[in-house]
């Protein structure tokens, strides 16, 4: 059974379809949206600013305790618009925050949307750069964006936590299981029976 509304099924039937792919960023304080034409575009009420979204990245797939990840490239760090939030991305606690990926379908040689193709939900691991040539005085930086599926149950039983917010939001909301997992890395925590 498909998942695709009977309006995307015949447009793909078809076999003459447009795509547009957007990422939407849910970064504390502010939603920003990209896309790869060259012209702003509306969708679902955000405004997603056009051409520095370079590549929608490749799934990097691990066994065991791995997750898969998916890493996506922007352009030309950074930029002097006020709204673009990727370019100033460090003045944010961007580490864990939503991103979404969509790929829409529409009709070819218009701009009539016909709806979604696929969606997936992340959320970002890190931010790399690699620097640019020197252009005038300024020199440009391509952006890596390298994340990873939200929470435990997208990962599935791979038993990695994070924080003892995911521990509660995805088991009992009283849960203090993971209340020093903040501390461990700088205070002596003894687990267990400790022979003196």
């Amino acid at each position: 059974m498909s998942m695709l509304s009977p309006e995307v099924e015949d447009l793909i039937e078809s076999g003459e379809f447009a795509l547009l792919d957007l990422i939407r960023f849910d970064l504390p304080g502010k939603t920003v949206g990209y896309h790869r034409g060259g012209r702003k575009f509306t969708y679902n009420g955000l405004l997603y600013l056009p051409n520095r979204y370079l590549q929608p990245g490749d799934l990097v797939s691990a066994v065991g305790v791995a997750v898969t990840t998916r890493t996506i490239v922007f352009s030309n760090i950074p930029v002097t618009d006020p709204e673009d939030a990727v370019a100033r991305i460090e003045e944010f606690n961007y580490q864990n925050a939503p991103v979404i990926i969509t790929a829409l379908t529409g009709e070819p040689n218009t701009s009539n949307v016909v709806g979604v193709l696929v969606s997936t939900i992340y959320e970002i691991d890190q931010v790399r750069y690699n620097e640019g040539a020197v252009s005038g005085s300024e020199r440009t930086l391509t952006m890596m964006i390298d994340l990873q599926p939200p929470g435990r149950s997208a990962r599935g039983s791979t038993g990695v936590k994070r924080s003892q917010a995911e521990q509660q939001f995805d088991n009992n909301p009283t849960d203090t299981g993971l209340e020093h997992v903040a501390t461990n890395a700088t205070i002596p925590e003894e687990w267990g029976q400790v022979s003196r």
